[in-house]
């Protein structure tokens, strides 16, 4: 037994050289992957780096502009246009809506890479360094003659629709001061089948219908105004800028019913201070609505058993209590008043 743990002894140091222990095979593991991976790393050939071709600029910048035409080559096609070398720096872009008159729905429809082409200048920017193209001719001097006129004239209307807008506001603003009933002196200026448009103020003409020239059926409107003829009309309505003209007297009925309500008050009044002046007054008339049916009669006196009654003394009748027709027309004459009024 001693001389086996003695052998042990002796043979550890060695394998403890030889394999190690566990965590130091762990550090020599990781090191050698650290190793392998940094090895790799240094032996991978570097990428090549990409080469530009030169371009041969023929065309300076200072020299582009607006208007000058070029030959070039489409570079590269998009969606929205196609780049096109035409010897400048930069290339220029013409757009889909530039590259031929009309509607075009796909660039490769009109122009495919490296196609030669003419191209104009349409704009410049410098800042961006941007250059857009065309492929459109520009007009020629008869063409951009017409193009001016159509300018002009487009000009001219819009400033002929500004004119009328603001006589239009200016109308409006007149004809909100006039008030229904006015009266007016004014000229005719239009006769139609319809009626006549009569000119009230500077600018504001008005319509006189023609069942506002006559109380009759199937009138001409020729046999009550021509053009040019001086006509007093009054304002019969106002409908935002239209203005409704009469040429006939218009009777106010509120004034007339107001009038004769006045007349039948004053009447009323007068009857009153009659009666007064004769010492009659409203109790000695009979009250017409006291009297009772005949037959409503019959039936309470047949239910009610007849009474006794003590006398009644008759009481003295008043002065002036039974009123004449001749009275009654003595009155009438005094207070200028009817005989319904009487009654």
């Amino acid at each position: 037994m001693s001389a086996t743990m003695s052998a042990m002894a002796s043979i550890a140091p060695v394998a403890q050289t030889r394999f190690g222990s566990a965590k130091s095979q762990k550090v020599v593991a990781r090191r050698a992957v650290v190793a392998r991976a940094v090895a790799e790393a240094e032996a991978k050939p570097e990428k090549p780096k990409r080469k530009f071709v030169k371009k041969n600029v023929t065309v300076q910048d200072a020299d582009i502009a607006v208007g000058n035409k070029y030959e070039g080559k489409v570079k590269r096609v998009q969606e929205y246009g196609c780049f096109v070398d035409f010897g400048a720096r930069n290339d220029g872009l013409v757009h889909i809506s530039e590259l031929k008159d009309g509607f075009v729905e796909n660039v490769t429809d009109v122009v495919s890479a490296d196609q030669a082409v003419t191209v104009w200048v349409k704009s410049i920017d410098a800042e961006k360094g941007r250059i857009s193209l065309t492929m459109k001719p520009p007009p020629t001097a008869d063409e951009l003659e017409a193009i001016k006129a159509k300018e002009a004239e487009r000009e001219a209307k819009f400033a002929a629709r500004k004119a009328q807008q603001a006589e239009a506001k200016e109308k409006a603003e007149k004809v909100k001061a006039i008030k229904r009933g006015t009266a007016f002196e004014g000229e005719v200026k239009s006769v139609q089948p319809f009626g006549a448009f009569v000119e009230i103020m500077e600018g504001v003409e008005g319509l006189v219908h023609v069942t506002e020239m006559s109380d009759d059926y199937n009138v001409d409107v020729a046999d009550f105004c021509k053009v040019g003829d001086k006509v007093s009309v009054k304002v019969l309505d106002v409908d935002g800028a239209k203005v409704k003209l009469t040429m006939k007297d218009k009777v106010d009925i509120s004034s007339v019913v107001e009038e004769v309500l006045q007349e039948v008050e004053a009447g009323a009044s007068m009857m009153e201070f009659a009666f007064k002046s004769k010492g009659i007054t409203a109790g000695q008339f009979p009250a017409g609505n006291d009297k009772e049916k005949p037959a409503a009669k019959k039936a309470d006196e047949k239910k009610e058993e007849p009474k006794a009654e003590a006398p009644k003394a008759e009481a003295p009748k008043a002065e002036g209590a039974t009123i004449s027709a001749k009275a009654v027309k003595e009155l009438r004459d005094q207070s200028g008043a009817g005989m319904m009024d009487c009654k």
